[in-house]
């Protein structure tokens, strides 16, 4: 059964995966620069693959949200995945998956703020409800 408390924040998850996926598309793109290489041929900078990333992850996690909003039961299952893919989402901005441009004037560390403060927004809300929700909504009592 939900509450109140955890529509809310079903409700910031969707409202943080829409901010990336803005993000990446409207306010704040990816740099537009093209890598040359060096048999004369150019390809994209990494951040362009991180932002693509990063708005197919906040898709999966505003499409979660929704169907965590939509459910009756079993919506803390739905969080924990959540929380996973926003922690993909965190770590696509950094060296450890994608990661972005070296030089800080680059337009991409805007993106990667964004997205890395919405990942941090679902983890948080994701680890509220799984702490105050009631037992019993997955098997083993979690």
């Amino acid at each position: 059964m939900k509450t109140k408390l955890t529509s809310l924040l079903i409700l910031l998850q969707a409202a943080a995966a829409l901010c990336t996926i803005g993000a990446v598309k409207v306010w704040a793109p990816v740099c537009s620069k093209m890598l040359e290489l060096a048999s004369g041929a150019e390809t994209p900078m990494k951040c362009h693959y991180a932002g693509q990333a990063a708005l197919a992850v906040s898709v999966i996690i505003f499409v979660i949200a929704l169907a965590a909003f939509l459910s009756k039961n079993g919506h803390k299952a739905l969080m924990m995945v959540n929380a996973a893919a926003a922690i993909v989402l965190f770590l696509v901005f950094s060296n450890v998956l994608i990661g972005i441009c070296a030089s800080e004037t680059m337009s991409c560390h805007v993106t990667a703020l964004w997205g890395r403060g919405a990942a941090i927004v679902v983890i948080v809300s994701s680890l509220i409800e799984l702490l105050t929700s009631r037992e019993g909504q997955l098997p083993g009592g979690m």
